[in-house]
């Protein structure tokens, strides 16, 4: 893996890029003013370190970058379906699919205690950097980024992990089975998510770890509520549902 710098370099970024190298076990390459589609052509796929953010390049141009923007819409939203699932606050919630942290931020700004598990290296890496560098006038948000508690982990191997009741809720955001047209970063994410389905098996170990309940989003469409006999809330126009679970220690 290679990791380059933006074209406004100086020797600070520079010298930032090369220590990250190291970290993540990728060439350092300089940028010498190539253009994005040149350095895909000599590269390949390649994180690129701006002054203030990490991002990744995927191989057909799209950029993954981290950004609270829909986070911040749904947090000043007087109403959000996820937060009204989740009960009264605050409760420690284990969010197994942290993806772009846009739930992890909503379910955080609101006095939660969020560990978020994200499987793939690269959206980590962009996710977990941009949750503890991004900076914002909004001293809610920030706290909320600071705060999550991000490890890189397939969630059924943290799960079997975990002692019985670790967490009040369980929640996921598995990869659409649908294409949604949404943000550039949700076409950016796409390449680079892990795609697998949640199973009975993570659903055992969820059941186990949960103290209350169990959260799922998916696509109207998809069966996997039924399939793993969770509750669906039903949300008029929306193309995505969450379905949920109460466990006996739950409502």
């Amino acid at each position: 893996m290679i990791i380059t710098t933006s074209l406004r370099e100086n020797e600070a970024l520079i010298a930032r890029a090369q220590e990250l190298a190291y970290e993540l076990g990728a060439d350092y390459q300089p940028r010498r003013k190539l253009s994005l589609a040149k350095c895909l052509e000599r590269f390949g796929a390649f994180y690129l370190l701006y002054e203030d953010r990490l991002s990744f390049v995927n191989v057909n141009g799209s950029e993954l970058s981290f950004h609270p923007d829909t986070a911040v819409l749904r947090i000043k939203a007087l109403h959000d379906a996820l937060i009204s699932l989740l009960g009264q606050s605050p409760k420690s919630i284990l969010d197994t699919t942290m993806g772009l942290a846009s739930d992890s931020l909503v379910m955080t700004a609101v006095g939660n205690r969020v560990t978020a598990l994200e499987s793939q290296e690269v959206i980590f890496q962009v996710v977990s950097r941009g949750l503890a560098t991004y900076q914002t006038d909004d001293k809610r948000l920030e706290k909320a980024m600071r705060s999550i508690k991000a490890i890189k982990s397939d969630s059924l191997s943290f799960l079997k992990s975990q002692a019985d009741h670790s967490f009040d809720i369980i929640y996921a955001d598995p990869m659409f089975s649908e294409t949604i047209k949404e943000s550039e970063n949700l076409q950016a994410i796409k390449p680079l998510a892990n795609g697998s389905r949640l199973t009975e098996e993570w659903l055992d170990e969820a059941k186990r770890v949960a103290r209350e309940k169990i959260i799922i989003k998916a696509h109207f469409r998809d069966p996997i509520f039924e399939e793993l006999g969770f509750e669906r809330q039903v949300r008029p126009n929306q193309k995505l549902h969450y379905g949920f679970m109460y466990l006996k220690g739950g409502h």
